[in-house]
């Protein structure tokens, strides 16, 4: 019994070892640690194309972004908003919304913020920016939005249809 108890642990382990070998070698491997994000809790209030909200301010003092729905977000891109996608340059380049920009959330977080302010010098501080990411699960359009509010933009807006949403309804895209 103590053999085989023996012999089932060292298969056991044997397993472990080449389930995270394989997971670490491969491109497509999962995080073992999750890579949560540190965002505020985002806004559930939408705006709607039409009607002005008054702006809201966090605890820290930067205006608050909001979530838009799909019908305000194909408005602001017909009026020109700034359009910044928050995914790898990998996925951005696979497809995005038409004119949109990338800053890369997971580069972006980490820079001080004069780089960061450099990064976005040809944006307008009251222009009107649309943060979003792939879409579904993707929070980085929330993370991303958070980012360019603190270092002052005024008008950021979460679209959390992101990219699928907006591909769906057979809006404008750059594949």
């Amino acid at each position: 019994m103590l053999k085989t108890f023996k012999e089932v642990f060292i298969i056991l382990v044997i397993s472990v070892i080449a389930g995270f070998s394989a997971n670490a070698l491969s491109p497509n491997g999962v995080p073992i640690i999750g890579e949560y994000s540190d965002r505020l809790a985002v806004d559930s209030t939408s705006k709607s194309s039409g009607v002005k909200q008054e702006k809201q301010r966090t605890k820290e003092g930067f205006i608050k972004p909001v979530n838009i729905p799909v019908d305000a977000t194909k408005k602001f891109f017909e009026e020109g908003a700034i359009f910044i996608d928050g995914r790898e340059p990998e996925e951005f380049s696979q497809g995005h919304i038409k004119g949109a920009i990338n800053v890369p959330y997971k580069e972006f977080k980490d820079l001080p913020t004069e780089n960061k302010l450099e990064k976005l010098k040809d944006i307008p501080k009251n222009k009107t920016i649309v943060s979003y990411c792939g879409g579904g699960e993707c929070e980085i359009s929330i993370d991303n939005a958070y980012e360019f509010a603190k270092i002052g933009y005024e008008d950021v807006n979460i679209y959390l249809g992101g990219l699928l949403e907006w591909k769906e309804k057979g809006f404008p895209t750059n594949n």
